[in-house]
């Protein structure tokens, strides 16, 4: 499974060196040199270990071609020769091996995918690399509370009425709803990872800045949103604005790392491309 790969350069493809030869098309590109790296670094682990670290390898492939084959009009092959993503590559075949799913695979291989774009900021790609390195220290409860973050601080909601706008809420909130669970433990292990830091001034009688701009919900205070939702049916709206006050938002906010983080999470919901964030 580990050998070493080498194959005759064909048409649309490109060689580099990863521990011998490996022949660049585009997803084999991607399994041959993880797998080069990943045979690097656990050259000689107990063989019950080693077929563990070897199903959650193939598993994060499995899950980097969907990713690849999503992103692929995007992808600059050319990266792939770059030491630093190299280095990025092999960190992350490594995290995987060693905590598979609790390694935040799906978004590892997100983020990884958003390096390699051609039209990547160096920024984004700074900030993403220390994404990757925080990531697989966090669990899903945490990487919900930074989703929760953006989703109240910085979403912007394009829809015709406040009953699609809280059908879209209750999507987003099933897809985070570990985060109902997050403690004051939780914060202070979020921010000693480095995507969250504590605001000076708490911020009370938060509500998401997408619903201060609505006609019906302008102006009213959190008692009464709730109160107006609940009596029309926007369920979903009042489970957000209850969730803030159960999830201390107010208490801190987001990194660079933390923003890019839950933005990604959010990405199936939203139309945001997270290399213009930082702009």
């Amino acid at each position: 499974m580990f050998e070493k790969q080498k194959q005759d350069v064909g048409e649309n493809s490109s060689a580099i060196q990863a521990g011998g030869n490996v022949t660049i098309t585009p997803y084999q590109e991607l399994r041959a040199i993880f797998l080069d790296l990943f045979e690097l670094n656990f050259p000689r682990i107990q063989q019950a270990a080693r077929e563990t670290a070897d199903k959650r390898v193939e598993a994060m492939l499995d899950e980097l071609k969907k990713s690849f084959e999503k992103h692929k009009n995007k992808i600059d092959p050319s990266k792939f020769e770059e030491p630093a993503m190299q280095y990025e590559m092999q960190a992350m075949a490594v995290d995987v091996a060693r905590k598979g799913e609790k390694s935040n695979v799906d978004l590892l291989c997100e983020l990884f995918c958003t390096m390699m774009s051609k039209d990547c900021p160096e920024l984004i790609e700074l900030i993403a690399a220390e994404a990757r390195r925080i990531l697989p220290n966090l669990s899903q409860k945490h990487v919900s509370y930074l989703s929760l973050e953006v989703l109240i601080n910085e979403a912007a909601f394009n829809a015709p009425n406040l009953q699609i706008v809280d059908q879209t809420i209750g999507q987003t909130l099933a897809h985070i709803s570990s985060c109902s669970k997050t403690t004051h433990g939780d914060l202070q292990y979020i921010s000693v990872s480095g995507a969250i830091v504590a605001r000076q001034i708490t911020l009370v009688g938060l509500t998401p800045s997408f619903l201060k701009e609505i006609p019906e919900l302008k102006g009213k205070n959190v008692e009464q949103l709730i109160e107006y939702s609940n009596k029309n049916g926007l369920r979903n709206i009042a489970e957000l604005q209850e969730m803030i006050a159960k999830c201390h938002i107010g208490h801190f906010q987001l990194t660079a790392v933390g923003r890019l983080i839950g933005w990604l999470n959010l990405s199936k919901y939203s139309q945001v491309d997270v290399k213009q964030l930082f702009k």
